[in-house]
């Protein structure tokens, strides 16, 4: 049996410019126990290998650095890392994020030995961006639930316990994730746009009792330039394309939660998402706006109510012309 108290897993692909400071702020930890770093570099095109094994020479005892002659994609990179990780808890954070609190683990380990009941703890996190200022204008529209036991209604209101830098899991509850993935993979659940973090919150959710702390510690790293290999540059704005899969998407987390025995609706997120097509018609051709209302409509659970509230909005806006 390993003796090992915590695996920090760190996904990294083109990201030279921020992975050392990542590295630093995990070595910076004051934690009482034992750790292994486990730094997976999915074959990138720029200096984040070269970087990810400078630190493994230099921190042998900690650092593992793993990377790939080829390119495996994000996934199968990350589910790699997690079948080498020894630890009996998991603390995951992706490779231009870190830590800004160096208690983080021992607060979160210590939290996690006193409550055996619950299966993840997560904390606070600011927002900043590609020079490590912190961007407090931005925090106020990345909302995370409240502190104290996060639960399936917070995750209906779209309220996420935290982000992934400020995550911390049990291991055993955290490779029920991969029942789910493995559902997938092999056919049972139908799913294609929902393998995201949402997923994995899900996931743990359906495991057992998940807490969230408002101690802040880490820094989530939030760019907006078409470049980047963030996700926010990628997905983080209103177009035909990202509001199609993020209808799809919580159609799939619905079915998701079927499959871990929760309850999930989310069909008053879709009135909202109606409203907000009808605000962006100008961004959208004819053909694209009577798309999304379909899809809107054909994944809602409850067509009646559906029917009565897209009625009433149409009432409304005559009344008020």
């Amino acid at each position: 049996m390993s003796n090992i108290d915590v695996s920090v897993v760190v996904a990294t692909y083109k990201q030279e410019k921020y992975i050392a400071m990542t590295l630093d702020s995990i070595l910076a930890q004051k934690f009482s126990g034992t750790i292994e770093v486990l730094v997976g570099d999915d074959c990138s095109p720029d200096n984040t290998g070269a970087i990810v094994k400078e630190y493994g020479e230099k921190y042998p005892d900690v650092i593992k650095p793993i990377v790939r002659p080829k390119n495996l994609g994000a996934f199968k990179n990350f589910k790699d890392l997690m079948s080498k990780a020894q630890g009996k808890y998991i603390a995951m954070i992706e490779g231009d994020d870190y830590w800004i609190n160096e208690n983080k683990l021992q607060e979160q380990f210590e939290f996690m030995e006193s409550h055996p009941d619950y299966v993840a703890t997560f904390g606070q996190s600011i927002i900043v961006n590609e020079n490590n200022e912190r961007q407090e204008g931005w925090e106020q529209y990345i909302t995370f639930a409240g502190e104290g036991e996060y639960t399936v209604e917070d995750y209906q209101n779209y309220l996420l316990p935290g982000q992934t830098a400020s995550s911390f899991y049990r291991r055993e509850a955290f490779l029920k994730v991969y029942d789910v993935v493995t559902a997938i993979k092999k056919g049972k659940l139908r799913v294609f746009f929902a393998l995201t973090d949402r997923m994995l919150v899900l996931s743990i959710l359906g495991a057992g009792r998940v807490n969230k702390s408002n101690e802040y510690y880490s820094a989530y790293r939030y760019i907006l330039d078409p470049n980047s290999n963030s996700w926010s540059s990628q997905n983080d704005f209103f177009s035909f394309r990202n509001e199609s899969i993020f209808l799809l998407t919580i159609y799939e987390l619905e079915k998701i939660a079927k499959y871990v025995g929760l309850s999930l609706n989310f069909d008053e997120r879709r009135k909202y998402e109606f409203a907000v097509i009808a605000d962006k018609k100008g961004e959208l051709n004819f053909f694209q706006v009577m798309a999304l209302r379909f899809i809107d409509f054909v994944t809602c659970k409850s067509k009646k109510d559906f029917v009565n509230f897209v009625v009433e909005r149409k009432r409304k806006y005559r009344n008020n012309k």
